[in-house]
């Protein structure tokens, strides 16, 4: 097995893994990159794709500088898609009018080089010695990794954004991790990033933990799903009051940017909850309780015929437009 191989420690690879929580050892000998808590299980264990998406390295790169000639082994995970016996949950195929395209890649960047797209597959990538990589890991599955070889980690960067969001945020519409935007927003701001989107998220304060690192501002980007499922606009208000009270909770005094909904193909429709531009008002209004969150308006950064399913997922050039119209409203 290529594990038995790998001679850089769980501790060690943690310094080599840059917008991770925490890094996990798997029973095979392989490591797990983590964006979510154990603590914020109960948040992300009521549907099986949350599971799915939260058990994923979105956003996540692997920085070091080869001392000796290395390996890094790749292992991909199935995951289960299937709900647990008994248990009721929101069919998301049913909402939207095509099968989402989680097509994608793993990026490897030699530093003042072009970057290399690697094909998603159980593999290993061999690195000479003497080089400087980053190596962008999937955003939407799961993958092990270790590394046979010397390395020399490369330093994270001092501040720490928090990005509280739905598929957009994880990735869903770029099909390479490296142009996601949540790496355009920590290329651009400088910051490491803790992307916490997850595929169909709802807002959903349950979520909402104090975690072991420093944080330094947070992003939150929901509602476009709420808009589909939920029934009133009362409920959604409740459970964003719920969120952002949690926020100032746990970080009383961390700048928050809230990001309304993006531009959708059927905006002008009217859901259960009422209209698009209502449920947008609802999301902001809920803000005015809380001290230091600012409002990115959604509409405004949405690029309309640069969505990757003609539908709710920007593609590349629009996930490039909206970084760029973002960060300047970012702490």
């Amino acid at each position: 097995m290529a594990a038995e191989h790998c001679s850089t420690s769980k501790e060690n690879i943690f310094d080599l893994t840059h917008n991770a929580l925490s890094v996990e050892l798997l029973d095979d000998g392989y490591c797990c990159a983590l964006r979510f808590s154990e603590e914020q299980e109960m948040g992300y264990n009521s549907h099986p794709l949350y599971r799915a998406m939260a058990g994923t390295s979105a956003s996540v790169c692997l920085r070091f500088h080869s001392l000796t000639d290395v390996t890094v082994h790749l292992r991909r995970y199935t995951q289960s898609l299937l709900p647990k016996k008994g248990e009721q949950v929101i069919d998301f195929a049913s909402l939207y009018p095509r099968q989402l395209d989680l097509s994608e890649t793993i990026d490897l960047l030699y530093e003042g080089k072009d970057m290399i797209h690697l094909p998603l597959q159980s593999d290993q990538v061999s690195i000479e010695k003497g080089n400087t990589v980053s190596l962008y890991l999937p955003m939407h599955h799961r993958v092990g990794f270790c590394i046979e070889g010397e390395v020399q980690p490369i330093e994270k960067k001092e501040k720490t954004l928090l990005c509280i969001g739905d598929s957009i945020v994880q990735g869903v519409g770029v099909h390479h991790p490296s142009l996601a935007l949540c790496e355009r927003i920590s290329s651009l701001k400088g910051v490491q990033v803790i992307n916490q989107g997850l595929a169909g998220a709802l807002v959903n304060s349950k979520l909402i933990q104090k975690l072991d690192v420093p944080i330094h501002g947070i992003l939150v980007a929901l509602g476009t799903n709420d808009w589909s499922i939920r029934e009133n606009l009362a409920d959604l208000r409740g459970e964003m009051f719920a969120l952002l009270g949690r926020i100032r909770k746990f970080y009383p005094s961390v700048p928050v940017t809230v990001l309304t909904p993006l531009w959708r193909a059927d905006i002008q429709h009217t859901q259960k909850m009422g209209s698009f531009a209502e449920m947008q008002k609802t999301i902001e209004y809920a803000t005015y309780c809380f001290p230091h969150i600012r409002v990115a308006n959604g509409l405004s950064l949405s690029l309309r015929d640069a969505y990757d399913d003609g539908f709710i997922h920007p593609d590349e050039k629009g996930i490039r437009f909206l970084a760029k119209g973002l960060v300047s409203q970012l702490p």
